[in-house]
């Protein structure tokens, strides 16, 4: 999937097309040694609850207003000095955040201070260890400092999001150091929807089409994508166990055309689309030269074609193909196809 947002470097793989920030933050799946210290909302004092709080309320408006100035004023500078960024975002969401209402879920203290100028992995262990209700995160490359994070629930009249705010405390003030919009449904569907299907699908030994909806339904159920919770640890568990053997990000898988070529499929991913199916499935593969592109379009096409040869199940569960030819250079050039018009 690719739905994240994420600060820092951008990850290769996952739908994370705008980054912000200072830190790239990486998912936590297990819950080792306590390093730095956390508070949850019932640990924290009255007053730096509701600074924080009301914060996030305050920046959720600049939000809904498209407000990206409004947000660069209150950053860190590295956000700051990337308004562009920020209204990347704020864009990209506009339409489905309009009109909508925003309540804080919940707030944390991250205190990560020390003599160390930098931790190259800051784990926070939230509530009590062992407990149901225990929260953790884990960040990469995090600037030593103290820290908040709230996520908020948001009701639309389109689909219910999460959004969350990192923020970095400088003196008295927070400044916002992240931002994490989390769509919570794909066409009307929610995270135990999907999840449901994915189950439905391994049933069945279409270990593909489980895979991308055991993946489509992570995304939906967590608020952030560093955030790990004892239900979402034995979630992340079940998906690793029907992780199907041969996809591509683990090693370029060689795909046999009718053309006789033999292609080398990089990348298959989903994103999300509101059409019936929700979901289209996006497939990369390496190419000398794109310069053609009549001659590349084609190829896609033989790409699509090939790709449902091997795997004819992934033509239930997705309304569309898109096919990416990459280039040494990297850039690319895409193609899309309703699946029914594979042929």
């Amino acid at each position: 999937m690719r739905f994240n947002y994420f600060f820092g470097a951008e990850l290769k793989n996952g739908l994370y097309r705008l980054i912000i920030g200072t830190a790239l933050v990486v998912l936590a799946l297990v819950w080792q040694a306590k390093a730095e210290q956390c508070s949850t909302s019932t640990e924290m004092d009255a007053a730096t609850k509701s600074a924080v709080q009301s914060t996030a309320s305050q920046w959720f408006n600049y939000v809904t207003q498209g407000n990206s100035q409004a947000l660069a004023a209150v950053a860190i500078p590295d956000i700051a000095s990337n308004i562009a960024g920020v209204d990347g975002i704020l864009q990209e969401h506009k339409a489905a955040l309009a009109g909508s209402t925003g309540s804080v879920r919940n707030v944390y203290l991250l205190d990560a201070t020390g003599t160390t100028p930098q931790l190259d992995k800051a784990e926070f262990y939230c509530g009590v260890f062992n407990s149901p209700n225990k929260v953790g995160f884990t960040l990469q490359n995090l600037p030593a400092g103290k820290y908040a994070l709230a996520i908020m629930d948001v009701q639309s009249s389109k689909t219910p999001y999460f959004y969350s705010f990192l923020m970095r405390q400088e003196g008295p003030t927070w400044k916002l150091a992240g931002l994490f919009p989390r769509p919570r449904q794909i066409a009307g569907h929610d995270a135990q929807w999907y999840w449901e299907q994915a189950r439905q699908f391994k049933a069945k030994g279409q270990k593909h089409n489980a895979w991308y909806y055991y993946l489509a339904a992570r995304e939906l159920a967590a608020p952030l994508p560093f955030m790990s919770t004892a239900k979402l640890d034995n979630f992340y568990d079940e998906i690793q166990q029907a992780t199907p053997p041969d996809l591509p990000e683990q090693s370029p898988l060689p795909l046999p055309a009718a053309n006789g070529k033999v292609y080398q499929v990089t990348n298959l991913f989903v994103v999300p689309d509101e059409g019936a199916k929700g979901l289209d499935l996006v497939v990369k593969y390496s190419t000398p030269d794109i310069t053609d592109t009549g001659k590349t379009f084609l190829e896609n096409k033989e790409v699509m074609k090939a790709l449902l040869a091997k795997y004819p199940e992934l033509r239930e569960p997705f309304g569309n193909l898109v096919a990416r030819a990459v280039a040494p250079s990297g850039k690319d050039f895409g193609s899309m196809l309703p699946m029914k018009d594979v042929q």
